[in-house]
């Protein structure tokens, strides 16, 4: 059974391993290689530190997905939280992400966010349609926003607010 609960220090190489996972599928994510680990190891320090909204994933001791929704650093875009996410292959279409959504979406209202949004790959309608039910709704296409070994893909801008 997997366990949802706030990311830990302790979880840092394990969500650094997932997110090279994700990013090496060159598909789900912006991103193609992490950062270095000292970077990601800082990036959690801080998301802890601020009680910010990362969750994780866990089969047993196995960190198997991630999902946060960090607020924005432009201090007049500081109300506005934007989600990441990423799950190991292995473990989509189990309901994971739907649990990581909901209690990183949760804990992003209780802590006074007022927007959240997210960019996804319009070919990935499986996270669309994810979304959507959790209430995010489409506000614009970016059309060949990304491309990658000679394919391009469309980026899709997801929002949700409660003013």
């Amino acid at each position: 059974m997997v366990n949802i609960r706030p990311i830990t220090l302790d979880d840092a190489q394990g969500f650094w391993q997932v997110l090279a996972s994700v990013a090496a599928e060159k598909k789900y994510i912006l991103t193609i290689e992490p950062p270095v680990f000292e970077k990601t190891l800082a990036f959690v320090q801080h998301n802890v530190d601020h009680k910010l909204a990362q969750y994780v994933a866990l089969d047993d001791d196995k960190l198997v997905g991630w999902a946060d929704i960090l607020p924005l650093d432009h201090p007049t875009m500081s109300h506005i939280g934007s989600l990441g996410m990423g799950i190991l292959a292995a473990y989509r279409g189990q309901g994971i992400g739907s649990k990581l959504l909901k209690a990183t979406i949760d804990h992003a209202w209780a802590s006074g966010l007022k927007r959240l949004e997210l960019e996804v790959f319009a070919d990935n309608v499986k996270a669309i349609a994810l979304y959507e039910k959790h209430g995010y709704i489409r506000e614009g296409l970016k059309p060949f926003a990304r491309q990658v070994d000679g394919h391009y893909q469309d980026i899709v801008l997801m929002g949700q607010y409660r003013l």
